[in-house]
């Protein structure tokens, strides 16, 4: 399992963060599993959004011209997409939130608590372009198993191709490393921007090795874009690209 639980939550209408000047709502819910709560590099990149956000929005721009679409894979609870959506704003236009199917719910309460800064919609409108009903992203909860093949999807991402890909302690087992970037090629397009948070503890440097293979490129977010308490530490959030390179083979 990730390592640092970052235990947070709030109560009533009080809100959890104020994120690009926007409240955002939050619950932890433990008995819901493994991403029923906030870890530490979760918190870390929710930090990383609050800090910079005209950075990030200069960021989000250099992807194309107009609204972008973006996919948080394995969500756990939906946090790191509202934040997303607090600082994104007018530049998003479709969010797919994304986990197993036992944290589906929890996922829809979080974004349904957030309805000011995400249109929860259905499966079947979020299929159609150009649903957005008004200037907040259109956002539906999803279950994405990753790896799986377009012909074995059968949620609202099948087909779906987004611009801007990121998620938090998603590479902690080895196991996880060839269907969790099988999901990133399959997701992407060759402008795709990818944002991960791994904790450098559980995260080998297979994963990077396979992420090169692959064809993609990786960064680290220097310390000093970090927050103070997350500055000398092993979390890590990684700027993540296709390479202009062809992949690897996999007997090379």
């Amino acid at each position: 399992l990730p390592t640092n639980r970052f235990n947070m939550g709030t109560d009533g209408d009080t809100a959890f963060a104020t994120v690009g000047d926007k409240p955002v709502y939050f619950d932890e819910d433990w008995d819901t599993g493994i991403g029923g709560g906030l870890w530490s590099t979760g918190a870390a990149m929710a930090k990383y959004f609050e800090g910079h956000v005209q950075s990030i929005r200069s960021s989000l721009k250099s992807v194309k011209n107009g609204p972008i679409s973006a996919i948080e894979l394995g969500s756990g609870n939906g946090y790191l997409s509202v934040c997303l959506a607090a600082i994104a704003d007018d530049l998003l236009s479709e969010l797919a939130v994304t986990d197993l199917a036992d944290h589906l719910s929890l996922m829809t309460k979080t974004l349904e608590r957030n309805s000011h800064l995400v249109d929860v919609v259905t499966a079947e409108e979020f299929l159609q372009d150009g649903t957005t009903k008004d200037v907040r992203p259109t956002a539906i909860v999803a279950e994405h198993k990753w790896g799986v093949t377009e012909e074995e999807e059968s949620s609202a991402v099948c087909g779906k191709k987004f611009d801007f890909i990121f998620g938090s302690d998603v590479a902690y087992r080895d196991w996880l490393h060839a269907p969790l970037i099988a999901s990133l090629d399959r997701l992407s397009h060759e402008n795709t921007l990818f944002l991960i948070g791994v904790t450098m503890q559980d995260t080998k440097p297979s994963f990077f090795k396979s992420l090169s293979d692959a064809g993609f490129r990786y960064e680290r977010l220097p310390d000093h874009l970090m927050e103070p308490e997350f500055r000398g530490t092993t979390f890590g959030l990684f700027v993540i690209q296709r390479s202009k390179l062809p992949p690897r083979k996999i007997n090379e």
